[in-house]
């Protein structure tokens, strides 16, 4: 083969050989230089044998001879954000109140805010994408996301909100919602924790609560003083397993348990 002839032409005569197969056809003699080196300082014996050892170093050469591309933009990052993150537990305890007791989530994203933290990075597009069809609550997830939620929005525009701001919701987005309860409830909320506890207890023991209750008293428990809830826990976790509304009683104390322990979490 001449040695002025190019790597090209070269690789093209042993692509032909490889399509006809080694043993209707030699492999051609690598030109002078490096691949001609190569072939006499470790001989091969068989025909495909040596094909193989120079079509390996000739994708070498042509590789190793490539001009870099253009140099790709660099991606900005979000601006920063000297809160602290979320706790890493309370990633767990976010996806339990969603899919155990969602009626808790607003109040987990308000002790979030108010406490002074951000949503950790993994929380961040579950969050954004789980509210996306109510202003309010997506609003409130981007004050938890902080700079790293709109920068996510610019990547991710489906991550970003499709429902209309309703009128108010700047106000909504600070405090929680009102829960609808029965006026004797309503007023039991501005008890002494004890006497929330003991009015709460007695009512199961006497059955005058029972499975028909459950939507009042879950808003009740959801919006106990969060001083009175491990009192509230013990009085509904010591109602007689035999009166009507004991299973009602027993969740209604998981649900006190878990809000003051994701409370008592995103304090630590």
């Amino acid at each position: 083969m001449p040695a002025t002839e190019s790597l090209s032409d070269y690789w093209e005569q042993m692509v032909t050989v490889a399509l006809l197969g080694t043993d209707r056809c030699d492999p051609p003699a690598p030109p002078v230089g490096g691949l001609a080196d190569l072939a006499a300082d470790d001989p091969q014996a068989v025909p495909a044998q040596r094909l193989l050892q120079q079509v390996a170093a000739c994708t070498v050469v042509r590789r190793s001879g490539l001009l870099p591309a253009a140099p790709v933009p660099l991606v900005a990052p979000p601006a920063a954000d000297l809160r602290p993150f979320t706790p890493p537990a309370a990633t767990g305890t976010w996806r339990l109140v969603v899919d155990q007791w969602a009626l808790l989530e607003d109040e987990w994203m308000l002790a979030v805010i108010e406490g002074g933290r951000r949503l950790a990075p993994d929380l961040v597009a579950p969050v954004l994408a789980r509210h996306r069809t109510d202003a309010v609550r997506h609003t409130r997830a981007l004050l938890a996301a902080g700079p790293l939620g709109d920068w996510l929005l610019q990547w991710v525009p489906r991550l970003a909100c499709a429902a209309k701001r309703p009128p108010g919701a700047e106000q909504a987005v600070g405090r929680l919602a009102e829960l609808p309860m029965v006026p004797a409830l309503q007023a039991l909320l501005g008890g002494k924790p004890t006497e929330i506890a003991r009015a709460l207890g007695a009512g199961f023991d006497e059955g005058r609560f029972a499975r028909s209750d459950r939507a009042v008293l879950v808003n009740f428990v959801a919006r106990v003083p969060r001083g009175a809830l491990p009192s509230v826990q013990a009085a509904l976790t010591r109602v007689v397993p035999a009166a009507p509304g004991a299973a009602l009683a027993f969740a209604l104390a998981d649900l006190a348990a878990l809000r003051h322990h994701m409370l008592t979490e995103l304090e630590s």
